[in-house]
């Protein structure tokens, strides 16, 4: 990849994030100071610790999707959060490098009373995220004086003593309260993001998360974004693209979709035709991708990512560019976007078979609409393509149906807690 700084891929994610619901604008971001501020205030965590805790702070709600979820971790007294909480912590667990280091996750809404029978620490991290994030609720409802009678009120019953203590032995406290408040926090923010450090690893792993996580919504678009990135970077091989164009391509094909993340389920899942009205809204998924990408990642990257609709005869969208304005590589992410479509079970069609996805690429070869040679190494190479990309996508796969699995496991043993 591209060097991508540490503000950069920390705006990728606080866009992505607030594109989920208008509710959650900055929330994350908001979380993800807090957390920061406090542990800069102790001498228990080097700066590893920090940017990793941080992190954790801010992707907090990366499993919330669905309405009603975003209703309860809204609430100023929040009902039944764990949806969401044991989703995100799924996400990371199976899908990061942060594996077991995501815990904090799975219990950032658990109230300190039940600390004990879970086995949670005073000190466990899962109480500082949990302190900032009501804060920040708390903070949206009504004003610092009742948030800080708040926090006294909830402490030894829903909040942590230890993480309220660490908050109240903050030399300027309500400061902070009220730079959250006026959204003057968010120049401090910014400079808090530019001196995390985030190594390579560890951000392609992040971005993978929220590609990942998006599909995962729908059962229909499991595989949808790791198909295309493996089928694109397979016919990309093939037609000789060179190492830099190769990265770009993975990664423009990894992001391409991230604008649906403010996509509807119901659109998303629609088994038939949809309506006019819920075509424009979908087609905006390749605005918000360009919108999340633009400023904070390589330029092909974002143009192979936001491009993926147009088609050479100047029919797609949104700019309706011609061949002579796309590149090699937006064409080969096209060519590859819809393949993965063709394969693929979705909610208002069945997997076609090879005979009748390549019968229906040829098609519109045929009529202007795709590429030549992408399309003619796709018809030459097919079952090649094919079984690279059922290999490299197998890891994905058994990601899917672990996290399936232990959903479940976990609902059972975290929804009967009040």
């Amino acid at each position: 990849m591209r060097r991508m700084s540490s503000l950069q891929f920390l705006e990728i994610l606080q866009r992505t994030l607030n594109k989920i619901d208008s509710r959650l604008v900055n929330h994350g971001e908001k979380v993800g100071y807090i957390v920061f501020v406090i542990l800069n205030s102790m001498n228990k965590f080097n700066k590893d610790d920090i940017a990793e805790i941080t992190l954790m702070g801010i992707l907090h709600d990366i499993g919330a999707y669905k309405t009603e979820e975003i209703d309860d971790i809204m609430e100023f007294e929040n009902s039944d959060v764990w949806f969401h909480s044991i989703y995100g912590y799924l996400f990371m667990k199976s899908l990061s490098i942060m594996k077991e280091k995501a815990l904090p996750i799975l219990h950032h809404h658990l109230p300190y009373s039940n600390y004990k029978e879970r086995g949670l620490l005073d000190d466990d991290l899962a109480g500082l995220i949990y302190l900032a994030d009501r804060i920040d609720v708390v903070l949206v409802a009504s004003n610092v004086e009742v948030c800080l009678g708040w926090i006294r009120q909830n402490r030894g019953t829903l909040l942590s003593p230890y993480w309220v203590d660490k908050f109240f032995a903050l030399p300027d406290y309500e400061k902070l309260l009220n730079k959250i408040c006026d959204q003057s926090y968010r120049e401090s923010a910014r400079k808090m993001a530019a001196t995390l450090k985030f190594d390579y690893d560890l951000i392609e792993s992040y971005l993978t998360v929220v590609a990942c996580s998006i599909d995962f919504r729908s059962e229909y678009m499991i595989l949808h974004t790791i198909t295309t990135v493996n089928v694109s970077v397979a016919i990309g091989k093939r037609m000789g693209l060179s190492e830099e164009e190769l990265n770009d391509l993975y990664y423009g094909t990894l992001l391409h979709d991230i604008g649906k993340i403010s996509t509807p389920i119901s659109i998303l899942e629609k088994p038939g035709k949809l309506t006019d009205e819920e075509m424009f809204i979908m087609k905006q998924h390749v605005v918000e991708t360009r919108n999340i990408l633009e400023g904070s990642i390589h330029q092909d990257v974002v143009e192979i990512a936001a491009r993926h609709h147009e088609r050479i005869d100047g029919s797609g969208y949104p700019q309706h560019l011609k061949l002579a304005d796309l590149t090699l590589p937006e064409c080969i992410c096209a060519v590859a976007d819809i393949v993965s479509a063709l394969v693929q079970e979705r909610s208002y069609k069945n997997a076609y078979d090879k005979e009748r996805a390549l019968g229906i690429i040829v098609e519109m070869d045929s009529k202007g609409l795709l590429n030549r040679d992408v399309v003619k190494e796709v018809v030459e190479n097919f079952d090649e393509i094919m079984m690279e990309t059922e290999t490299s996508s197998k890891e994905t796969m058994e990601a899917y149906y672990a996290i399936q699995s232990e959903y479940q496991i976990l609902i059972d043993k975290y929804t009967n807690i009040n």
